[in-house]
Formats: structure tokens, C-alpha cells, sequence
């Protein structure tokens, strides 16, 4: 019994094993089909001819010659070229009011009326006794020929008649000085004046911009600049952004003087410019941006700003090469010129003109990569009657500020 009993547990041992043995052949039988399978399938995809390239799309720009000067972007202010704090020259009781904040007035018009009742009352007694006076000398003028007054009689009447004439002229230039009129055609500043209010002699009343077809423009510069400026020059005014909200504005003015000395403290050169037929929301002493351009016209080669990738290495720029009738992007370091004005870079070396280089989607790119072209145009030249540098008629007038 024992070694039927032994007989029967190795048999059932071997059934077993022999099972194991089975599925481990069969799971290896697989994987080797398997990897059979993608062996064939990876040489199949190695045999096969590549798939085309996809171009990438880009926007593109011709690079264009340009010429420009330094320039300096300093802070002026705008000046009414007639202006005065009006006060009173004599104190008195206002009894009559012409002006209201932000009114045009003409030359002469009476803005102030104080009270002149006492001194008009004193008038009329200065003329009357002028008249009597007159008179009395008439009188003895017509009888100094028969001797029957003296010289000296004469002489007192006539004397009479001048004091008169003075006490006149006084009391009128006293009325006059209390009747309170615009100098000059302006336009009038903020009050808190009213009718029945008491002035000071010397109150400040209001103030009066000169109302003109242009504004004065003062604006300082460092001494390197001021040497290369001179009466006639333009510099350009900024007013803000054109129509594409990106460019900047730019008025042309021209400059009118030249300040007789430097600034003690900051040693800069005071300069006063012309803003001829000003914009209608300019107003005196408001701040603005003043673009000054200054040395000798710089040669560049112009591009969008969008075109320029910055780098730890320095500026690059990806340029649009034909290989083998294909359209391939290469990369190409670039010196700068100075940091453009907002919407153009301009390149001292790296670029040449007529070169077309990615403007738009550079970030997509590698060395080599197939271009799907699309034209831009967002470098533009500011029009030759637009120049703030005084370049010759068909040049470039570009500005820029070079490190």
C-alpha cells in the first residue's frame, strides 16, 4: 500500500509539471510571435519612403535700407505765448462781472468793474472847477491888452487852469485803473469772484491765456545735444498713436531759440520751439513727449520688430533662404542699431537689404525648417514730409536712440 500510495503522488506530480511546463512553452510561444509580428512591422516602416514635410506657415518681410540720426526723447511743456495773472491795481467793492471760466474775451473788453461812484462825483467837480478855471483865464486874456490886469494875475489863472486839467486827468486815470479790461485776446482761467465783494489792491482776480494760432513749446537738452541744434531745426512733437494704435504720431516743429546760457544745477540748455495751428485739445502747460534728433544720418537695414528673437547669445533673426526651389529658414545673428521706435528694428550687420526674414511666427522654427510664406508689411518709413531729422528730400527719416 505504501508504494502504491508513492506511485500515485509521483504520477500526479509529473501531470503537473508536465502542465507548468505547457504553459510556459505556450506564454514564450506567443511573445515570440509577437515580437515576430512587430519586428515585420517596424521593418516594414523602415522600408517605407518618409512622409513629406509640412511646411510651417510664417509671415514674411523684405528688408529695406533706411536712414536715421540719433535721437533724444526728453519732457517739454507748452506755453501760451501771451499769458499774465490779472490782479487789481487799487482795492474797491467789484460791482459789475464780464467773465466766466474758460470764456474767450476780446482786447479791451471790461472783465472788472469796481466801485468808482465816489470818484466819478469827484470828477465832475474837477471839471467843473477846469471850466471856471478856463473861463477866469479867458477872462484876463482878453483884458491883458488894455493893461488892466497884472502879470502876475495872469500868470496865477493859467496856473489854475493846469492844476485843474491834472486833477481831471487824475480822477479819470483812477476810474480807468478800477475799470478792469483784457489786455489782449485770451481766454479766462478759473475765479471765485462776485458781485459786492471786497478786493485788495493787488487780489488775484484770474488768469488769461493769450488766444493764438500757436503755442510756444520750452524743453531742456544736454549739452551734447544743444551743440548740434541750431534756429530753424525740427524736432518732433508726440501726440500719442496713429490710427493702427502702435506707431506713434509725430508733428513736426521747428525751433525758435536757443537759451543765452546753460542751467546752473543741471547744465542743461533751455529750448523754446513753435507749435504752429496746435491740436484743439492742447492746452497751455500741458506735458508732452519731444523727440529731438541730433549727429550725423546713421546707414541701416530696416525690419518689423516682430522679426528680432532675443537671447541670452544676443539678437536674431530667421532669414527666408531658396534651397533647391524651397523655401528654407535660416538663422542668423544680427547687430542692433538701436531699439527702433515700437513697430521697426533697425540692424547694423547680420541682414542686407532686399533679404526677407520671418516677421511673423519665428517661434515656430528651426534651422532648416520648410516655409509656407505669407507677405507682411509692418515696417514702414515715416514720409519724407513727416522728417524730424532734416535729412534731404527722399531719404528715411528714421530715429532711434543708439546705446
Amino acid at each position: 500500500m505504501k508504494w502504491q500510495w508513492l506511485r500515485q503522488e509521483i504520477w500526479w506530480l509529473a501531470i503537473w509539471w508536465l502542465a507548468g511546463l505547457s504553459i510556459v512553452l505556450a506564454t514564450l510561444g506567443g511573445l515570440a510571435a509577437i515580437a515576430y509580428v512587430k519586428y515585420r512591422q517596424v521593418e516594414e516602416a523602415m522600408a517605407a519612403p518618409p512622409p513629406p514635410e509640412v511646411p510651417v506657415a510664417v509671415g514674411i518681410a523684405t528688408a529695406r535700407p533706411v536712414t536715421f540720426q540719433r535721437t533724444s526723447v526728453v519732457v517739454g511743456t507748452v506755453l501760451a505765448p501771451r499769458f499774465i495773472q490779472l490782479r487789481t491795481e487799487l482795492a474797491g467793492l467789484v460791482t459789475a462781472l464780464s467773465l466766466e471760466p474758460g470764456q474767450a474775451v476780446e482786447a479791451g473788453q471790461v472783465l472788472v468793474q469796481l466801485d468808482t461812484r465816489s470818484e466819478v462825483a469827484e470828477l465832475k467837480s474837477a471839471t467843473a472847477a477846469l471850466k471856471l478855471a478856463r473861463a477866469e483865464l479867458t477872462r484876463l486874456q482878453s483884458i491883458a491888452s488894455t493893461n488892466a490886469v497884472s502879470a502876475q494875475e495872469a500868470d496865477v489863472a493859467e496856473s489854475k487852469v493846469i492844476q485843474a486839467e491834472a486833477e481831471a486827468d487824475r480822477l479819470a486815470v483812477l476810474i480807468d485803473r478800477k475799470t478792469i479790461r483784457a489786455p489782449f485776446a485770451a481766454r479766462v482761467g478759473l475765479h471765485q469772484l462776485h458781485v459786492g465783494q471786497y478786493l485788495d489792491a493787488g487780489s488775484e482776480i484770474t488768469t488769461l491765456e493769450g488766444i493764438d494760432d500757436y503755442f510756444d513749446l520750452d524743453f531742456s537738452v544736454p549739452k551734447h545735444i544743444s551743440q548740434s541744434m541750431h534756429v530753424g531745426q525740427t524736432v518732433a512733437l508726440s501726440l500719442g498713436v496713429m490710427a493702427d494704435g502702435v506707431t506713434p504720431q509725430l508733428l513736426p516743429v521747428p525751433i525758435m531759440a536757443l537759451d543765452a546760457r546753460a542751467d546752473a544745477v543741471s547744465r542743461t540748455m533751455m529750448v523754446r520751439a513753435r507749435i504752429q495751428d496746435p491740436p484743439v485739445t492742447m492746452r497751455p502747460n500741458d506735458s508732452v513727449r519731444v523727440r529731438v534728433a541730433y549727429g550725423d544720418p546713421i546707414e541701416a537695414i530696416q525690419v518689423p520688430a516682430t522679426a528680432i528673437r532675443n537671447a541670452p547669445d544676443g539678437p536674431s533673426v530667421f532669414v527666408a533662404e531658396s534651397r533647391d526651389g524651397e523655401l528654407r529658414a535660416v538663422a542668423r545673428r544680427v547687430l542692433l542699431a538701436g531699439s527702433g521706435d515700437g513697430t521697426s528694428a533697425w540692424i547694423a550687420a547680420g541682414v542686407v537689404a532686399d533679404e526677407q526674414v520671418v516677421a511673423e511666427g519665428s517661434f515656430k522654427l528651426r534651422e532648416g525648417s520648410l516655409l509656407a510664406p505669407v507677405e507682411v508689411e509692418r515696417s514702414r518709413p515715416l514720409e519724407p514730409s513727416r522728417s524730424v531729422s532734416g535729412l534731404a528730400p527722399g531719404q528715411d527719416p528714421m530715429t532711434v536712440e543708439l546705446p
